[in-house]
């Protein structure tokens, strides 16, 4: 089986659905003394896929396991946006058994880093929305700018719950 993601083709053995995954960094990961910044980085809105959620997940564990590591800060490059959640392109291009994958893994992700033992502070730099609070509220501590822009789970209006642990 092969599955096309962003123009590419890729195999998949034992006919499992390929990641949708085009080799780039969307999470960048750094320290500064004790700090440990995570920064979504996915213009323009810093959506997730399931290949941020495997880089994020990756540096959740790396912070963690970091004895240095006393406090993790987690933002979104840019001034618009924190996270506008998931990439809505991508959910349209993958199979009802990905996107339920994906539901889980990002679930066991948030939950990660919520139980981490570490402090974990979201700054909020622009919107916040949907599956973006959702990553949000896994964090101890918000913290907004006083014009970061809309917060909340507009899925909500529609009838549809939070996909990714927001109830």
């Amino acid at each position: 089986m092969s599955t096309t993601v962003n123009g590419a083709t890729q195999q998949t053995p034992f006919g499992r659905e390929a990641r949708p995954y085009d080799g780039k960094r969307v999470i960048n990961y750094w320290k500064d003394g004790h700090v440990a910044f995570v920064e979504m980085d996915d213009p323009p809105a810093n959506t997730y896929t399931h290949e941020m959620m495997r880089q994020l997940d990756e540096v959740i564990l790396d912070a963690r396991f970091d004895s240095d590591v006393e406090v993790i800060v987690l933002t979104g490059k840019g001034e618009k946006f924190f996270s506008a959640g998931a990439n809505i392109a991508m959910l349209n291009k993958v199979s009802p058994e990905f996107k339920y994958m994906f539901c889980l893994h990002a679930n066991e992700t948030l939950a990660r880093l919520e139980q981490t033992p570490k402090l974990v502070i979201a700054a909020l730099n622009g919107h916040c929305v949907g599956g973006g609070l959702e990553i949000a509220m896994a964090a101890d501590i918000r913290i907004a700018r006083k014009d970061a822009g809309k917060i909340g789970l507009p899925e909500v209006a529609l009838g549809v719950l939070p996909g990714t642990g927001g109830t």
